[in-house]
Parts: structure tokens; C-alpha cells; sequence
């Protein structure tokens, strides 16, 4: 016959064993809650050139020429979108995704994509704005730029929206229209692309009404002097970063990396 003592301990640890369980389930949920969370969260890194190259590389190489009338430039679009879905999702640089496909040509729904960079609780965001149907330089830039606010932060709220070639009227508003939420308003507008003629070095095309702020950051010990900037009659506020065929990959990744700095502080001036 068992001793009183022994059956006082098995009744305790009985007593004790499904509490642990309860407890042990309990932290589980709560570290992958947590942990959950953390991957919902941009990861920390810097883009290198090797990085750059690779964007270029498939961009103007592999995905093909992207065209709204053609099969095949219809399929580089589809190509393109899950690149960019996959290059700043969740699976590598863990930024959230957006997608608005009101659009429709040719039978077809475009998409409208976009991540929420720097202060994703802004209300009143600065756009950035790329087309999707411009050379490998403006999406590669477009990529590169959002890792690199993952390492350089900013208080700016910023949306950098990759865009079919579908726009009509004001591009600003057109693009705000798919990528604004309620309660919000824009506070700057940028489109950064690459050049549609030859050009070395990158393009600033300035609507007189930020002349102040281009001015400001031309004096700024970031600023790129080989920059070219042009004030005038224009739309919206343009860079053209230089023509990528004037260049070796690796030249032209650098060029861009280096204009990185350039662009965050045009974002931050335009959120003044």
C-alpha cells in the first residue's frame, strides 16, 4: 500500500501539470503573437550595390519591356508586380502591401502597389511616386529606397507607389485617388524615374512653386553636383536619375545608392 506521503505528491504534481500546460500554451501564443508582429515590422538592412545590380539585372533584362497593348508587355507587368509584392513583403523586407486594382484596359485589371515607409501612422504622407512602365532605374530605385529607409530612419510619413501607365489629368491626384485612405491628404509629391533620353546625370524637374526647397537642398552637403536642375512650367517635381544604359550595373547601382540620401532629404523638405 502506498505511502501517504507518495500519494500526497501525486495528487500535487496532477494538481500542478495542467496548470503548467495552461501556462506553457499561454506563453506560446504570446511569444508568436509577438513574434507575429515583428515580422509585420520593415527588418532593419542596408541595400548594397550587388543588391542594386540584381534589381537592374531582372528589370530591364529578364521581366521584359512592359506594354499596356501587347501580350507579352502585359505579362512583364504581371512579372513585375510580383517582384515588387515579393521584394518588399513580408518574405524579405517585411513591409505590408497594398494593392488597388480599379483600373481596367484591355479587359484586364491593372494594380496599383504600394508600401507605407517611415511613420506608417501618418496622416498626412509624402508620395513617392515610380512608374511601373519606366526603365529598370525607377522600380530598382524604388526597391533599394525602401530598404534604405529601414536603416535611415525618418518622422515622415512616406508612400512609395509603383504605378501602371494609366493615369489621366493631374498625375498627383490620380495616383493619390488609389493610394489615399479617408481622413488623410497628401503632403508632397515626388516622382523619381529614369530618363527617357540619354542623360549622365540625374534631372530635377522643379514646378516654380518649390524652387525654395530645391534651392535649400542643393546647398546641402549631400547634394550630388552633378546634378542638373531645371525650374519651370512642370506638373509635379520629377528625378530623373540618368539613362541605366549609359552605365555598367555596378556604376549605375552606385550612382543610385548614392542618390538615396539625396531623395530622403527632398522628402523630409517636402513634408515642411
Amino acid at each position: 500500500m502506498p505511502e501517504p506521503s507518495k500519494i500526497s505528491g501525486i495528487k500535487v504534481a496532477l494538481a500542478v501539470i495542467p496548470a503548467l500546460l495552461i501556462v506553457s500554451i499561454c506563453v506560446a501564443l504570446y511569444l508568436g503573437a509577438n513574434a507575429d508582429q515583428e515580422e509585420a515590422k520593415p527588418l532593419e538592412g542596408d541595400i548594397t550595390v550587388p543588391e542594386m545590380s540584381d534589381y537592374l539585372l531582372k528589370l530591364n533584362n529578364l521581366i521584359g519591356e512592359r506594354e499596356i497593348g501587347t501580350e507579352a508587355g502585359q505579362k512583364a507587368f504581371r512579372r513585375l508586380n510580383a517582384m515588387t509584392a515579393g521584394t518588399l513583403g513580408s518574405e524579405n523586407l517585411g513591409y505590408e502591401i497594398f494593392r488597388n486594382q480599379i483600373d481596367s484596359v484591355n479587359g484586364l485589371l491593372w494594380s496599383t502597389i504600394w508600401i507605407k515607409a517611415g511613420d506608417r501612422e501618418s496622416r498626412e504622407p509624402v508620395v513617392l511616386a515610380i512608374p511601373q512602365a519606366s526603365r529598370g532605374s525607377g522600380p530598382a530605385f524604388g526597391f533599394g529606397f525602401a530598404e534604405y529607409l529601414t536603416s535611415h530612419q525618418t518622422e515622415v510619413g512616406v508612400r512609395v507607389v509603383f504605378y501602371p501607365p494609366l493615369f489621366e489629368g493631374d498625375l498627383d491626384d490620380w495616383i493619390w485617388e488609389r493610394c489615399g485612405e479617408e481622413g488623410e491628404s497628401m503632403k508632397g509629391f515626388l516622382m523619381v524615374t529614369g530618363d527617357e533620353e540619354p542623360n549622365r546625370s540625374p534631372r530635377f524637374l522643379v514646378p516654380a512653386s518649390l524652387k525654395g526647397k530645391i534651392d535649400a537642398l542643393s546647398k546641402s552637403k549631400i547634394w550630388d553636383e552633378e546634378a542638373k536642375i531645371e525650374i519651370g512650367d512642370h506638373g509635379v517635381l520629377e528625378v530623373r536619375l540618368g539613362d541605366d544604359s549609359l552605365f555598367s550595373r555596378e556604376e549605375h547601382s552606385q550612382r543610385l545608392i548614392r542618390m538615396m540620401p539625396v531623395i530622403k532629404e527632398l522628402v523630409e523638405r517636402l513634408n515642411e
